[in-house]
């Protein structure tokens, strides 16, 4: 049977208020939602404040979270959790299987599959999210 792989951009620990909140998954946490906020004007008003992707954790990164969270089908508890093989299977996808559905949805398959070519893509997750470190274990999300 023919297949596609695609990327899936993953935490390893879950970021929000209490959390882990390590400083790679909160940069892609909040790299997501500042591209994402870029393309849903009229789906998706995130807070006033601005967000920056400094793998710091903030109070503004849980309200952005909710916030996205609330026009989502995920959870709506503030925290965006790691997501776990079989993703394609759960009953509701997680926020951060919503936030790659949403970049590559409004950004498109090419730029979502290759995300650290964007020019704004955060330095320190170069690494991290090189072919090098894949975990194939997450399985394919078609």
């Amino acid at each position: 049977m023919a297949y596609k792989v695609q990327p899936f951009y993953n935490i390893e620990a879950p970021v929000g208020a209490g959390q882990a909140n390590k400083p790679d998954d909160v940069t892609l946490v909040q790299y997501l939602l500042i591209k994402v906020a870029s393309r849903t004007a009229g789906k998706w008003t995130p807070p006033a404040t601005p967000l920056v992707a400094n793998g710091i954790y903030t109070p503004n990164l849980s309200a952005w979270i909710l916030s996205y969270q609330k026009v989502t089908a995920g959870p709506n508890d503030g925290v965006v959790h790691p997501q776990r093989n079989p993703h394609w299977s759960m009953p509701v996808p997680g926020t951060i299987v919503s936030l790659n559905g949403s970049f590559r949805n409004n950004f498109g398959a090419a730029r979502h599959d290759n995300i650290m070519a964007e020019p704004d893509f955060p330095l320190n997750l170069r690494t991290p999210l090189s072919a090098a470190n894949a975990r194939p274990e997450m399985g394919t999300m078609a």
